[in-house]
């Protein structure tokens, strides 16, 4: 059966149509790729979540903001202090220190050694235990230290008076240094100081005589001999004991090169027959292994105390 002629070029017409649309459909863009496709299960839950989220508190933005500011206001602070404090110190050169070294029962100590760490420079304590040490660098370090006393490092940063306190190794508590003169103990005399020690080195004609020195004096067996010999040589002066006198001789003398003794001399007494005693106990003693300077034996000056107590006479 033949079809009319309208009707057979409509369907031509639609044929044609059909396959322009599957051409389109095949070889044509996609949809999606210029429509976003709310079609899709997890696109969609996507965007409700996003869509239910409340806005961000633009005060607690503002809040982060400025704690993050402070805290790198304050690092930036703390960091121009120290380096200012270090520029303080180097700028201020070397400095002339003073002060006075104190025993743990709060007297001064004549003839205390003060040293500057790294170098071979010091100075001593005179009989009221009163130091002075000049051209010291500002960021340099003292090293305090006395015959049976604890030594202890003490940074100088700039300060101009450092006072120090040794311990004793039985007191059970460690050496102390401060810089300010409020916690000072009274300052005592003596009457019957014969000789202040000499800070400046002196030659009578064997060599120079140190103060500082690589390697100390040691006497034979150490510092448990010295305590010994003295414990077992020292005799309690008779009108010591009338007197009911006790404390400690400080003494200063040289030893040579070849450990010998010259100059002994009394740096602080208690009298009554204490100081004579003191004295003949050093001339009693044996040599002693003398001080070396850049490996050589040298003459030093060194400062020692004697302990007179009735309850051990």
């Amino acid at each position: 059966m033949k079809l009319s002629t309208p009707v057979s070029a409509r369907l031509r017409f639609c044929q044609r149509r059909m396959d322009n649309r599957l051409i389109a459909y095949t070889f044509g863009p996609k949809p999606s790729a210029f429509v976003t496709p709310f079609f899709q299960s997890s696109t969609l839950k996507q965007r409700i979540l996003m869509l239910q989220k409340s806005e961000t508190n633009r005060w607690a933005m503002a809040k982060y903001g400025f704690v993050v500011l402070l805290t790198l206001s304050l690092f930036v602070f703390v960091a121009a202090c120290e380096d200012q404090s270090k520029k303080d110190v180097i700028s201020k050169g070397p400095v002339t220190i003073s002060g006075q070294i104190f025993g743990s029962n709060d007297k001064p100590i004549p003839g205390a050694n003060i040293e500057l760490k790294g170098l071979q420079r010091g100075t001593s304590t005179d009989a009221n235990g009163e130091y002075q040490f000049s051209t010291v660098p500002a960021n340099g370090t003292l090293i305090v230290s006395f015959v049976g006393h604890e030594t202890i490092e003490v940074p100088v940063n700039g300060q101009e008076a450092i006072y120090v306190r040794l311990a004793q190794p039985t007191d059970h508590e460690r050496s102390t240094y401060w810089v300010s003169n409020a916690k000072i103990p009274k300052r005592s005399t003596n009457t019957d100081v014969r000789d202040l020690l000499n800070r400046k080195p002196v030659d009578d004609g064997n060599g120079e005589i140190f103060t500082v020195v690589e390697k100390n004096p040691e006497f034979p067996g150490g510092m448990a001999g010295l305590t010994r010999f003295i414990n077992e040589n020292l005799r309690y002066p008779e009108a010591a004991q009338r007197a009911y006198v006790s404390g400690r001789v400080f003494l200063s003398f040289v030893i040579n090169t070849d450990g010998s003794f010259q100059n002994i001399q009394i740096l602080k007494g208690i009298g009554f027959g204490a100081d004579e005693e003191a004295i003949r106990v050093i001339k009693a003693m044996p040599r002693w292994k003398p001080a070396t300077q850049d490996g050589k034996p040298v003459r030093v000056k060194y400062n020692l105390p004697i302990n007179f107590n009735l309850k051990n006479s």
